[in-house]
């Protein structure tokens, strides 16, 4: 699918992944599009992680003509399926058509529903949801992109802006100079309530997505859902274990809380 002579916009955006230093731009669109790829996540198995990368690199951070002109976040071409409006430009040949959206957020949902529908990509949805690596190098051997080193700077991008941290268990991720300023006691906890160093940094380092979205419906059953995947990924070992002839089913006993 790609692009990836997109060039001049992605390697000066590639944000200067060589000298290691993050965008300002780049660190805007993954605040504004975190919740739309972690609801992805968790409606269709894909990792908020790599698709929010994906988004980064296809888009420009949203700077693209594709985007800007067609919401088309994902440099998703037209195919014979589409039946909605289409955008043209060159790519791998010449006028080569693209999708239009109405919004972002249906292109995100399009390009879940692309990778979920298309045969190609079934393998991928065998790997673990943390394995952002697997997934990067699968998207490339499923013919995603024409670029080879497409997995690499997806990797270098997740990397670089801990989007790791989204799809793993701990689920700490932070905007750049998101661990709030230093500030006095008071100012973190009013003037007459006693608070200890520890605590203190607790609150200054309280996670992202906490911060911003942990009072919502949608992160709460966000993170009931990693905790179903935890429990389901211990069951798996411990069946395992038992075909093995390793342990018993009655030799211990795990808590998922």
């Amino acid at each position: 699918m790609t692009r990836l002579l997109l060039s001049s916009v992605l390697l000066g955006l590639c944000f200067g992944l060589q000298a290691q230093n993050k965008n300002s731009v780049t660190e805007q669109y993954i605040q504004t599009y975190a919740k739309i790829a972690i609801e992805q996540e968790r409606t269709y198995g894909i990792p908020a992680s790599i698709t929010l990368a994906q988004g980064v690199l296809e888009s420009g951070s949203g700077r693209s003509m594709l985007a800007v002109k067609g919401n088309n976040h994902f440099g998703i071409k037209c195919h014979n399926d589409w039946e909605g409006e289409r955008i043209y430009k060159d790519d791998d040949a010449k006028n080569e058509c693209f999708r239009v959206y109405a919004s972002p957020e249906q292109s995100y949902v399009d390009h879940s529903l692309f990778l979920v529908e298309k045969k190609r990509y079934a393998d991928l949805f065998k790997l673990d949801i943390d394995d952002y690596k697997g997934w990067a190098k699968g998207l490339k051997k499923a013919g995603y992109a024409t670029n080879p080193k497409y997995p690499q700077l997806l990797i270098d991008i997740i990397e670089l802006y801990d989007l790791d941290k989204i799809s793993s268990e701990s689920g700490e991720w932070f905007a750049k100079g998101d661990e709030v300023k230093t500030s006095t006691k008071e100012e973190m906890v009013g003037k007459d309530e006693p608070v200890g160093e520890k605590q203190l940094a607790t609150k200054e380092r309280k996670p992202f997505f906490e911060r911003l979205f942990g009072k919502t419906k949608w992160y709460q059953r966000y993170k009931q859902n990693k905790k179903d995947r935890k429990k389901r990924a211990m069951e798996r070992e411990l069946q395992k274990m038992i075909d093995r002839q390793d342990v018993n089913r009655t030799d211990f006993e795990v808590d998922f809380e």
